[in-house]
């Protein structure tokens, strides 16, 4: 709460500073709330559709992308052991059913008993005292009010609660969607202009890719990633981290989209790419004269080679794996085409053995033509990638 006074006195460059500070450290409340701010006062001077508003838009979209992933437990989905715990709890909450349902027999039982004897006060009740029931049945009463937490064990108000949430989860990603497409509108504009905002411009395209693949639009994704690719290799050495994280994201795209080939392409790329930095970062003449190395250190204060170093070899065996997971894949795509294009020799156990060799001798041809009609299509491939 001691934000909102500074929020309100401080100028628009220095929200935005603060917006990326809070974005730098990953709390995506804090980051959403101040360039928020600062996306307000930027168009109350400039316009909506000025320059000035563009890197604004970007980082606010970016913050509200990962605000969006935050809220749909985007980071707990990769926790060790939160399946095995998952597991757990369904075969607990199995034999509670299962003795609430005992119960609930037990007590439904009861419950006869206690209609037919209600239905018997009732009877009597509507002789005496008409009016008081027609006051207890309308709407808004308390009576209303006390009977609905109480109904199918407060089921409804459960998926209530849940259709609200998934609506907030959609109106942040959408958000982040039209801010990004705003920044990127009037980066291009720029661009057009003869201003060089390829940095920014690349920064747009990847997070529009990232919003696509949160959405499950995985060949917007690629196609938004590969724009991004195709700046970046103008701008950066062929070894900088920004060009390998972009064929990383691809290949990630790629793999959900069941494009295992590309995929397995895009990820030996980014692995290759950290194998030669960590090569020249081990090199005392180039580190020296790489112009990468040196701004880390003049923007970061807790920067270090070393600490670059052990970053990307940590991230190595995970690119490794990733690797490994497309090639088990595809090579059970392939499988599962070839089981159902041959199916078992021992079905024609018996016919006779002649037969058998002239549907061989007659029907290659027509079973090479399925073979490659069907691996062009791609079979039916698992969707389910660890990620």
């Amino acid at each position: 709460m001691a934000e909102v006074p500074e929020m309100s006195s401080s100028t628009p460059e220095e929200l935005l500073a603060a917006g990326r500070r809070h974005l730098a450290v990953r709390d995506y409340t804090s980051a959403a709330e101040t360039l928020a701010t600062a996306c307000e006062l930027l168009a109350k001077k400039h316009g909506e559709f000025a320059d000035e508003c563009a890197e604004a838009y970007l980082w606010y979209g970016k913050s509200l992308l990962g605000l969006s992933r935050e809220e749909n437990g985007y980071l707990g989905d990769g926790v060790a052991g939160g399946n095995n715990e998952d597991g757990d709890n369904e075969e607990e909450n199995g034999e509670e059913n299962a003795e609430a349902e005992q119960k609930n027999g037990e007590i439904a039982t009861e419950d006869g008993d206690d209609e037919e004897n209600k239905a018997e006060g009732t009877k009597e009740n509507d002789k005496t005292e008409p009016e008081s029931t027609t006051k207890d049945e309308e709407p808004g009463s308390s009576t209303e009010n006390e009977e609905k937490p109480g109904t199918s064990n407060g089921d409804v108000n459960d998926d209530s609660v849940v259709n609200l949430d998934n609506e907030d989860d959609v109106d942040n990603l959408q958000l982040a969607w039209e801010m990004l497409d705003l920044s990127r509108n009037i980066l291009q504009k720029r661009a057009e202009n003869g201003k060089d905002v390829r940095a920014l411009l690349a920064e747009v395209h990847l997070a529009l890719g990232e919003v696509a693949l949160e959405s499950e639009t995985y060949d917007k994704a690629v196609a938004d990633m590969i724009s991004c690719l195709d700046i970046q290799k103008e701008l950066y050495k062929s070894d900088d981290r920004h060009i390998a994280e972009t064929h990383y994201q691809i290949g990630l795209a790629n793999s959900l989209a069941s494009n295992f080939e590309d995929a397995i392409t895009h990820f030996k790329n980014a692995a290759n790419i950290l194998e030669t930095r960590i090569k020249t970062l081990e090199n005392p003449k180039t580190v020296s004269e790489c112009a990468t190395v040196k701004k880390y250190a003049t923007t970061d204060p807790f920067y270090s080679v070393e600490g670059e170093i052990k970053e990307l070899k940590e991230l190595l065996p995970e690119i490794q794996e990733k690797i490994q997971d497309m090639m088990d894949y595809k090579a059970e795509t392939i499988k599962r085409v070839r089981e159902t294009l041959c199916p078992s020799n021992g079905e024609s156990s018996n016919g006779a053995g002649s037969s058998k060799t002239e549907q061989k001798a007659s029907d290659i041809s027509h079973l090479i033509k399925r073979k490659r009609k069907n691996s062009e299509e791609g079979g039916s491939a698992p969707k389910r990638v660890n990620t």
